[in-house]
């Protein structure tokens, strides 16, 4: 009977133990921009972009098995921020972003913010200020001091990078805040754009990153599970390769 029951009672804590590891093992919800070409979007029923490649490259090198989930920008940031997602990328961090998220060491890559207009009416390159000029602005983005920190900015908010650029198509604003790599693409995939814009001064260029929520348990060891990762994909040549399948630049 002694023996019956240690059996039982060695049965039960294996049991417990299983079922520890298992909940260890589950799936990490982090929230992936859903549009947001070719770094990270939802097409054709997948999400999928050069910074979707990284993160789930990082990850999986660190043996950590994640899901992702689409939504907007500032919605993914209010869920990671809110505890409802682990994490959100691709975020461009700033004071605020700093004390509301973890933010790792290592980036994701890095792209030139361009101010757009168009090309017909393209002012001097040397352009020093924006005081007064309506500029489209995704809403939720950061796109660095020069534009963010100027109260005389008039920021005009808009959905997604394609409807700044057809405002600024039919005059509804004066110019276009948008990244290099994006603004490219769309000009592809949208043939009444091509030849349309040019770039007249470079905002910012920011390293985008991966923002883990603080209220997502044991964040401190999912950030260094992160880096632990993309050390990785670093050394073994996987980021590179991932790079040089999109066609980007590496982040310095």
């Amino acid at each position: 009977m002694r023996h019956s029951t240690f059996n039982r009672c060695c049965l039960a804590l294996l049991l417990i133990a299983a079922s520890g590891v298992a909940s260890s093992r589950e799936a990490l919800r982090i929230g992936a921009e859903d549009d947001w070409y070719p770094y990270t979007a939802y097409r054709d029923g997948k999400i999928q972009g050069m910074s979707v490649d990284i993160v789930k490259a990082a990850f999986a090198a660190a043996d950590t098995p994640i899901e992702l989930v689409p939504y907007p920008y500032s919605r993914c940031m209010q869920m990671a921020h809110d505890g409802q997602l682990a994490a959100c990328f691709n975020t461009s961090p700033d004071q605020r972003i700093d004390s509301d998220f973890l933010i790792p060491r290592e980036p994701l890559f890095s792209d030139d913010i361009l101010l757009w207009a168009p090309r017909e009416s393209a002012p001097d390159e040397r352009l020093e200020h924006l005081r007064g000029r309506k500029v489209a602005v995704t809403i939720g983005y950061e796109y660095g001091p020069r534009l963010d920190d100027d109260p005389q900015v008039i920021r005009v908010p808009v959905r997604r990078d394609l409807s700044g650029f057809l405002m600024l198509q039919h005059g509804r604003v004066d110019f276009v805040a948008a990244y290099r790599g994006t603004a490219q693409a769309l000009f592809r995939e949208n043939p009444e754009l091509q030849g349309q814009f040019v770039a007249v001064a470079t905002l910012h260029r920011p390293k985008l990153y991966l923002s883990v929520s603080r209220h997502q348990p044991d964040a401190t060891r999912l950030v260094e599970r992160f880096e632990q990762g993309m050390r990785t994909i670093h050394r073994n040549g996987r980021y590179r390769q991932i790079l040089d399948q999109w066609q980007h630049a590496p982040a310095n």
